[in-house]
């Protein structure tokens, strides 16, 4: 009969993968593959990420910008949050006005 504390230690090495697995990975795009007017909304928002921030973008139009989403997340102390964040808004407006090119995070 297995003791307790083989069992605890059992059920913590099986929930550990678990809990190290929340990492993200958002596919990039650098900023010079971005359309124009997001290349300007980018240069403009890019002083305000600060260490951590992040901008993400999705097109499906080179010169529509109603095909076009753009969010930032600034003024955040992690930059998974900050990724996070970007991509989830920039999701909602992608959503929103019919965007089929998923969001991807702008390369600093």
């Amino acid at each position: 009969m297995m003791s307790k504390i083989t069992w605890i230690a059992m059920w913590a090495g099986l929930s550990l993968p678990a809990h190290i697995s929340f990492a993200e990975e958002h596919k990039h795009i650098a900023a010079d593959l971005l359309p124009m007017s997001l290349q300007v909304s980018w240069n403009a928002n890019r002083p305000h990420l600060g260490q951590f921030g992040h901008c993400a973008a999705a097109f499906d139009s080179r010169t529509d910008d109603g095909k076009m989403a753009f969010a930032c997340s600034i003024y955040v102390k992690l930059s998974a949050v900050a990724q996070r964040n970007a991509i989830q808004h920039c999701d909602e407006q992608r959503h929103t006005r019919g965007i089929k090119t998923p969001c991807q995070l702008i390369d600093k």
